[in-house]
């Protein structure tokens, strides 16, 4: 026999798929930029009790150049799903 029983079916495919790189690069750069935007809380939470123009500088700084890395990887068309022509 050697097939894995599960819930009484047997499988209908292989169990390993082949997923296409654009998924791999989506998942690697929403990991980016959510370790960004976790970045953002402690500095919101501060910047309530930040004296002056410096605290609001370095946050737009920051912001400026996380939206300069969008516009990048839009530009290099990263975000353009390709389709498989089936």
């Amino acid at each position: 026999m050697g097939i894995p029983y599960e819930c009484g079916m047997g499988p209908l495919a292989e169990a390993r798929i082949r997923f296409h790189l654009n998924y791999y690069i989506y998942a690697l750069i929403f990991l980016a930029f959510e370790v960004d935007v976790l970045y953002l809380f402690p500095v919101a939470l501060f910047y309530s009790r930040a004296a002056g123009l410096s605290a609001f500088l370095k946050v737009f700084v920051f912001l400026v150049v996380l939206g300069l890395a969008v516009l990048f990887f839009h530009a290099k068309g990263v975000f353009k799903w390709s389709r498989k022509a089936s």
